[in-house]
C-alpha cells in the first residue's frame, strides 16, 4: 500500500508571510496539531506546529525570572501575545522538513514518523505539496486491508 492511497490531498496550507494571529485562528478552527508552510506555488516552505506555538507563546523560566511581572501583572503577558501573533510564521517555521513521496510505501512513511516522533508527514512531488500523511491514515488503511483479507 502506497502513501498516494492513504494520504489526505486536501491539505491546509499558509504562506511564509503569513501572521501568527492567523495560523493560530486557522489550527482552532480546523483541530490541526501542526499547519504546511507553502510558497504561491505550493513548494514547501516549512512546518510549524502545536509545540513550535507553545514554545514561542510561553515564556521560559529564565524569562520568568527575568520579567517577574508575567506573574505579578497578568497584563503584561497579553502584551506579550499581543507583539508575538504579529511576527510572520516563516520567523519560527521549521525550515528542514522529513517528507514523504506519494509512491513510498506507507508502512516506511509509518516508520519513518515513529522514528522521529513526528505524526505525519507532507507528501511531497515535483517540490510541490500533494498531500499530508498520518499515523491514523496508515492505521485505518492497515486495518481496513486487513479486514477485506478476512472476507475472502
Amino acid at each position: 500500500m502506497k502513501v498516494l492511497e492513504l494520504m489526505n490531498p486536501n491539505v491546509i496550507t499558509v504562506r511564509p508571510k503569513t501572521p501568527l494571529r492567523e495560523v493560530l485562528q486557522i489550527m482552532l478552527r480546523y483541530h490541526l496539531n501542526n499547519i504546511v508552510i507553502a510558497d504561491g506555488e505550493e513548494r514547501l516552505a516549512g512546518v510549524i506546529t502545536y509545540s513550535d506555538l507553545s514554545r514561542k507563546l510561553l515564556p521560559t523560566q529564565k524569562e520568568l525570572m527575568e520579567h517577574e511581572e508575567y506573574v505579578t501583572n497578568p497584563q503584561s503577558m497579553e502584551d506579550r501575545f499581543r507583539d508575538f501573533v504579529s511576527v510572520p510564521v516563516q520567523e519560527i517555521m521549521t525550515r528542514e522538513v522529513i517528507t514523504a513521496s506519494p509512491d513510498l510505501e506507507a508502512l516506511q512513511a509509518g516508520a519513518i514518523m515513529t522514528a522521529r516522533r513526528i505524526k505525519q508527514l507532507p507528501v511531497v512531488q515535483d517540490d510541490k505539496v500533494v498531500g499530508i500523511i498520518t499515523h491514523q491514515d496508515i492505521g485505518w488503511g492497515l486495518m481496513i486491508q486487513y479486514a477485506e483479507c478476512m472476507k475472502g
